[in-house]
């Protein structure tokens, strides 16, 4: 794998970056943000019509909430009408973050930081001094191990005092907290931050795609959306919670308490088109391009964008992920867009260079069997190849397969399960076929060209 060097390409930093886009970012997250257009209107009427809106985003992972959650935080924040305000920073769901004072600690914590970016002498104030001397406390004894990560001892109260213009001892309940929340939304109603008079907040929570992979956690998750419920329901609050495709389904709809405050019908992102990915691509090119710089050099035909989205199935970190690893096979020789031979043979050769270190002649064998047959493989079938017992099959060859995140269960048949490669080592198989028509394309010079699956 190479080092990219973007500006070969007249750009002068990496197009590609997975991380969303954000307020503030390299990117400017208004000229970068392309499509959306029927998600962007249903939140600005909701959230126009509304005082308080609780909803859930969902989505399989890597078609974009958090950036669609920032691109419409950023447009709230410059409404003349109604300016919501918001942090730049989205809260990230976590084991921890799954108790109402944690959560109440977290979003107070974001509310301040961004005020001491937009306005930072407004710490002065004695409400959000007293604030920060409570955010600060719990940061530095959660850092220093002197109380749990779920600030655990707070639950019956705890004194302390700090001189960030507070004379009096602090006491923590969950009742304090709460109502330390309600002084900083009122405190945000009711001053300039900015230059800018606020009508209210938005909490924007990412990340419980991460949270339930666990599954033990779905209990959690649904105990956490009833214990914050109360909070959810203040006026001029506005919650935004990204999840999986089934969140709403899953945790908000069989809780009828906490149903009933949610909006009834989720937020649904779907995957970008095709022709919006491309238009993304080159529209961060553009803003990306680097001084006196006339055009852009085009790192790959939008041929390749379109085969990686079928691949992909839309998700457009893992599109921007193979394109940086077809790139970083070759990026110092890249003079002209490349081509999906060309591409697709660069990144099944990243793929095996991934991988090829942790895989015995017998593991090399059967993926060599998956790559070069267009179908599916039985321990059955494998024990043939092999020359080995079926019992040995499973335990010694498909599951470290499996680990190794090459190989799942595709289908069965009967008591007959049957393997493939998995969507991240379908290149293995372009590489095979991609070289193939290299082969025919050269044959006439009678050269030689060595590959992996002669």
């Amino acid at each position: 794998m190479q080092i990219i060097s973007w500006q070969q390409f007249g750009l002068k930093t990496n197009p590609y970056d997975t991380l969303p886009l954000v307020d503030g970012g390299e990117l400017s997250l208004e000229d970068a943000f392309i499509g959306r257009d029927h998600e962007r209107k249903l939140l600005s009427s909701l959230f126009k019509s509304e005082n308080n809106i609780c909803l859930t985003v969902c989505g399989d992972t890597g078609v974009g909430k958090t950036s669609l959650a920032n691109f419409q935080k950023f447009i709230w924040k410059q409404d003349k009408e109604k300016p919501l305000f918001s942090c730049r920073r989205e809260i990230e769901a976590s084991d921890t973050l799954l108790d109402k004072q944690n959560f109440l600690l977290e979003v107070i914590g974001s509310m301040l930081r961004e005020i001491a970016l937009v306005e930072p002498k407004l710490l002065t104030d004695p409400t959000l001094a007293k604030l920060n001397a409570i955010i600060d406390f719990t940061q530095m004894m959660s850092i220093s191990g002197g109380i749990s990560a779920d600030v655990a001892g707070f639950g019956g109260g705890v004194n302390f005092s700090k001189e960030r213009n507070t004379s009096s001892p602090i006491k923590l309940t969950t009742t304090s907290i709460e109502q330390h929340f309600l002084n900083l939304l009122g405190f945000i109603k009711t001053k300039t931050i900015g230059g800018r008079q606020y009508y209210g907040l938005v909490i924007h929570v990412n990340n419980f795609d991460v949270v339930l992979k666990d599954k033990n956690n779905k209990k959690k998750v649904i105990s956490f959306f009833n214990e914050i419920r109360d909070i959810l329901q203040t006026k001029d609050v506005y919650s935004l919670f990204l999840g999986p495709s089934d969140f709403y389904s899953q945790i908000i709809a069989p809780e009828q308490r906490v149903k009933s405050i949610f909006t009834r019908t989720p937020l649904v992102v779907k995957p970008l088109s095709k022709t919006e990915v491309v238009r993304a691509f080159e529209k961060r090119m553009e803003l990306l391009k680097s001084k006196n710089v006339q055009q852009y050099i085009k790192p790959i035909d939008d041929e390749v964008v379109f085969r990686l989205h079928d691949l992909y199935h839309g998700d457009i970190r893992s599109i921007m992920t193979g394109i940086k690893d077809i790139l970083g096979q070759c990026s110092d020789r890249v003079v002209q867009p490349l081509s999906m031979n060309e591409a697709m043979t660069l990144l099944g050769r990243e793929r095996w260079e991934r991988v090829s270190s942790d895989l015995s002649p017998g593991k090399q064998s059967i993926l060599t069997f998956l790559v070069k047959n267009n179908k599916y493989i039985s321990t059955k079938e494998a024990s043939t190849i092999l020359g080995k017992q079926s019992s040995n099959i499973s335990g010694y060859y498909f599951k470290p397969l499996k680990d190794l995140g090459i190989l799942e269960e595709k289908e069965r048949k009967g008591k007959m399960v049957y393997f493939g490669l998995t969507d991240e080592y379908q290149p293995l198989k372009w590489w095979f076929e991609s070289e193939i028509g290299v082969k025919k394309d050269i044959s006439d010079t009678k050269i030689k060209q060595p590959t992996l699956f002669d």
